[in-house]
């Protein structure tokens, strides 16, 4: 995840030199060279500072946040670095590793979870999805299939006063639904921070195993997306959207499943008889 993005989001306070500490990273061109006693010498202070100060924003240590620093400084890849150079582009390769992808997302999130964030989806008047323009494709079927079920759904836009718009009618029986692929977008801790004061829930979908995000969603669906590092398509985030849409059909199946059949009898009216839905 990003360190700008979770320097933005945290809610603690800091100290001077903490913040001097802070000034330093932020301003390195080079963080993969960076050591804990440099960055406290360069600030005037312990080398201890830097070491809580990286614990403080969640971190386990200095290297952890150095990672995250690196993340913000990527490093200049060719067009081939990003094409699966390494993996192999091949179809049948290709195929497998999202295959395996497939395979181990119930590993990542049990189907006790999957229920568990149904239900909150479940027991919601309103949801609202955000979600960064490069994962909206995942964002608009996930919309796709909420609606099917007959969900009122708001999809947000990605920030200044349309965004607000959007989100000004968020209530406690409201839900807050994000995708956080790779990074968080930069909107997305002040979202969750609003969505928690209005009294309502939020839903985060992410792809990095054993992050906290912060502040921290009311449930975290995360699945590791296919091996390749930066190479990643949005197979598994869509099959996320369906599986929710799935276990939240099941919660009351007679329910969603008028909602199927008034969908079918609208769609017949207004479309004609070659409009009519397969399913």
């Amino acid at each position: 995840m990003s360190f700008r993005t979770v320097v933005a989001s945290s809610g603690k306070s800091l100290s001077a030199s903490e913040k001097r500490v802070i000034a330093i990273l932020l301003g390195e061109p080079e963080p993969s060279s960076l050591r804990a006693a440099p960055v406290a010498a360069r600030a005037q202070t312990h080398e201890s500072t830097v070491v809580r100060l990286a614990q403080k924003l969640g971190y386990s240590g200095f290297p952890d946040l150095r990672a995250d620093l690196e993340r913000d400084n990527p490093e200049p890849v060719t067009a081939s670095a990003l094409m699966r150079s390494d993996t192999g582009h091949e179809l049948a390769v290709f195929a497998r590793d999202e295959a395996r992808a497939l395979e181990r997302l119930s590993s990542f999130i049990p189907q006790e979870q999957l229920v568990d964030v149904a239900t909150s989806i479940h027991r919601a008047r309103v949801v609202y999805l955000f979600s960064k323009a490069d994962e909206r494709p995942a964002l608009d079927m996930l919309a796709r299939r909420l609606r099917r079920l007959g969900l009122v759904v708001v999809e947000l836009g990605l920030g200044g006063k349309d965004l607000a718009e959007r989100f000004v009618s968020f209530t406690e029986d409201s839900i807050l639904i994000a995708f956080a692929l790779r990074e968080a977008p930069s909107q997305l801790p002040a979202l969750v921070r609003e969505a928690e004061r209005r009294g309502g829930t939020s839903i985060l979908i992410s792809d990095a195993p054993g992050y906290h995000f912060r502040p921290a969603p009311t449930h975290l669906l995360v699945a590791q997306r296919g091996d390749d590092s930066e190479y990643n398509t949005l197979i598994i985030p869509i099959a996320i959207a369906y599986a929710l849409q799935l276990a939240i059909f099941h919660l009351d199946p007679d329910r969603y499943g008028a909602v199927r059949d008034d969908i079918n009898d609208v769609s017949r009216l207004v479309g004609g008889t070659d409009e009519i839905p397969l399913r």
